[in-house]
């Protein structure tokens, strides 16, 4: 299933919040793979990357933890 169906199947007014960025995500029985490309106009500065990186983390956690 697409990203875009499977957003509109939760949330049909779901409006995206991250435009032209591109979701790649690869999902097994053990891993989960989530790769984000910005667009040409947008970087994370690198004095921003520590908290992206915890952001990223607790988000992430935050979704697996039903699976713990």
């Amino acid at each position: 299933m697409l990203l875009k169906q499977l957003i509109e199947k939760y949330d049909s007014k779901h409006i995206c919040k991250t435009p032209d960025a591109i979701y790649s995500i690869t999902l097994n029985n053990t891993s989960a793979n989530i790769h984000v490309k910005l667009p040409k106009n947008k970087q994370i500065p690198d004095e921003d990357m520590d908290t992206l990186e915890s952001d990223l983390h607790y988000a992430i956690e935050n979704v697996l933890k039903k699976f713990f």
